[in-house]
């Protein structure tokens, strides 16, 4: 036995050095959750992966299920392979969920396939399974089933669905899907605007998420498409051309074959007619090589459209049939099939084969018919019968109420004018009741406004009084920092003082106008430390008015930070500037504070740790808000304030 096992050790060492084991794989990587790198190689990788990882496991799903949905923006056939795969082993493993991303991948590639039928049994089956976040991406390719069927008011429907679930659900993707597709349904229907308007946003989105996949370079195409609709060239120009640059980067052969069509039109607009033809034939090289029957029919039509152009009509007319023959039977996209067949009727009328010119031409208006006028047609329908039967049922009516008010006129008329006679004495009575309260009600008014000015009044006074005691002890005290101390206890009763009497001095007793009071407020410290003419306040804001338990708080936050800067920022007694800011953003008030003195490192001061600082972090806090120090060559104080959500604490 000890000679069979020496011999088996020296075998599997010759053995091992023969054949060498492959090298481990490296770990999987989602695509796009890392620096985007995904191109051939990471697809590569994926296969790789599958190859190596054979247990039926979630790790292993999830591996196909990207190698196959990212692979079909390359090749429809190959990742419909790759699908089909891991449908069947999820499918016998008995795991519902990963069936159901299975079957929704599926079903958005036969979509691309034209295969609209199988398409949507396999995607309402997997809405039945898969989890709420995988939903947006079931409601989208049913969205496309019906957009490519010329259902365009049931794609805007799938659509709407999307973006209330991204919503909802704060999904920043499905919302940025959803304004994505309406953009692309509003340009088909020919309200650019309003397309434009939701491609931008989805743009927004996209580039806030920071990851520039298929679905933003598609998202790009469709706001050129919008902006070429309106007759802005050379900004839709830029939007291609952005576009095909990040198609070509990571190899999205659908989304170059959509702008190259869409460039081609762009260039017959400018008469570039050579770069047309370059870019139409691009558009149907992407279209071969992802194996698409309905990108290989929208590129032959691009063609067509170009050899229109340039009057080569026997060239145009065969692009043009190519094109028909790639719709199928079913004619596939009737949007794109009825441009097909509408430039193959002028095709036909500059050849003098007016029949065949006639022939096409009504295709082209059935088609369009399908697309933008027979559901109007139905609802008007339905319309117009149900006026009818009302109309019908309003007449039996109207004949009833006439043969009851011929009875019934005389009797109303005495009731009615008997009514009447009493009603204008109650009117009467309740007027001269009402202008008594009104009366009293003003009179009471004027009174409490007058006790409210002067309850303002008496408070400022009353706090003039405590700092002017300040003032008077602080000249007994020989100690400089408490000199100090005094001085900036003085500033803040004097913040708190200045809001009172401007209330008092204001036509508004409740809200105080905030760039008066900063102003008002930064004079007076300024004067207080002795600098004036070396220090000079920038009130940079409109004016806004504030309640008078947030304007506290702020007054004395912005006594703290101009104090600090006096006593701290322009060493020496030069020049300063001080800027202030305060403006409302929603629910929330943004305080600037700047200065352009010398700066500090918090790291190396006492600044946040004084009573100073304390005192600031107590109010911010107060109003439920937030304190960021920001990079500047002086000092840069930023605070966001949520004084609804402190008020409604209160209450």
């Amino acid at each position: 036995m000890k000679v069979l096992f020496l011999l088996i050790c020296i075998g599997s060492y010759y053995f091992t050095l023969a054949y060498p084991l492959p090298e481990k794989p490296s770990l999987y990587q989602p695509v796009f959750t890392y620096p985007p790198d995904f191109g051939k190689e990471y697809l590569e990788s994926l296969a790789n992966l599958a190859q190596v990882q054979q247990e039926k496991d979630s790790l292993r799903w999830q591996i196909l299920w990207d190698w196959g949905y990212y692979t079909h923006s390359r090749n429809l056939n190959e990742s419909l392979r790759i699908i089909q795969k891991g449908l069947l082993e999820t499918q016998e493993a008995g795991d519902k969920r990963w069936e159901g991303r299975f079957q929704l991948i599926a079903g958005a590639i036969l979509l691309r396939m034209d295969e609209t039928e199988q398409a949507e049994l396999l995607l309402q089956a997997a809405l039945k399974k898969i989890d709420l976040q995988d939903r947006w991406l079931a409601y989208t390719n049913l969205g496309y089933v019906y957009e490519r069927r010329g259902d365009l008011s049931s794609a805007f429907e799938w659509a709407g669905k999307t973006l209330e679930l991204g919503m909802r659900s704060n999904h920043r993707k499905a919302q940025a899907m959803a304004y994505s597709d309406l953009s692309y349904l509003l340009w088909k229907q020919g309200n650019y605007l309003e397309g434009l308007e939701f491609g931008l946003k989805s743009l927004h989105l996209f580039e806030s998420w920071g990851i520039p996949d298929m679905d933003y370079d598609f998202t790009l195409y469709v706001v050129g498409n919008n902006l070429m609709a309106l007759d802005r060239l050379d900004e839709a120009e830029k939007y291609f051309s952005e576009s095909i640059a990040v198609g070509e980067r990571f190899g999205f052969y659908n989304n170059l074959s959509d702008v190259y069509m869409s460039l081609a039109s762009l260039y017959i607009r400018t008469d570039k007619l050579d770069q047309a033809e370059n870019s139409a034939a691009n558009a149907l090289k992407y279209a071969g090589l992802l194996e698409n029957s309905f990108m290989q029919m929208r590129s032959f039509l691009a063609l067509g459209e170009v050899s229109f152009s340039k009057n080569e009509w026997q060239a145009a007319e065969n692009y043009l049939l190519q094109s028909i023959a790639k719709a199928g039977t079913d004619l596939g996209d009737h949007f794109f099939s009825s441009q097909a067949y509408q430039r193959l009727s002028e095709v036909y009328e500059a050849l003098g084969k007016n029949q065949q010119a006639l022939a096409a031409f009504k295709m082209y208006h059935d088609l369009n018919q399908t697309i933008f006028n027979e559901k109007a047609e139905q609802k008007m329908a339905g319309l117009k019968s149900e006026l009818a039967l009302s109309q019908k049922n309003n007449t039996i009516k109207e004949q009833a109420l006439i043969l009851t008010k011929q009875e019934k006129q005389v009797t109303f008329w005495i009731v009615g004018t008997s009514l009447m006679l009493v009603f204008s004495l109650i009117m009467f009575r309740g007027y001269r009741v009402i202008r008594k309260k009104n009366k009293l009600l003003e009179d009471q008014n004027e009174e409490k406004t007058y006790l409210v000015r002067e309850t303002h009044h008496r408070i400022k006074n009353n706090l003039q009084v405590v700092c002017s005691l300040l003032s008077l002890q602080s000249e007994r005290i020989q100690d400089p920092d408490l000199q100090r101390i005094m001085l900036d206890s003085q500033n803040r009763v004097q913040s708190m003082g200045l809001v009172h009497q401007t209330l008092y001095q204001g036509k508004d007793l409740a809200y105080l106008e905030m760039k008066d009071y900063f102003t008002k407020l930064s004079r007076d410290i300024i004067h207080s430390f002795g600098v004036d003419g070396t220090a000079e306040l920038h009130c940079d804001m409109e004016e806004m008015s504030l309640d008078i338990i947030t304007a506290i708080p702020i007054g004395l936050i912005v006594n703290e930070l101009i104090t600090n800067s006096l006593k701290y920022a322009f060493p020496g007694k030069k020049q300063g500037n001080l800027t202030i800011h305060l403006e409302r953003e929603g629910n929330e008030l943004i305080l600037d504070y700047l200065d352009d003195g010398i700066g500090f490192n918090e790291k190396e001061t006492a600044f946040s740790l004084g009573f100073g600082g304390q005192l600031i972090q107590l109010l911010t806090s107060q109003l439920n808000g937030r304190m960021s120090k920001l990079p500047h060559e002086g000092t840069y104080f930023r605070f966001v304030f949520c004084p609804d959500a402190y008020q409604t604490a209160l209450t």
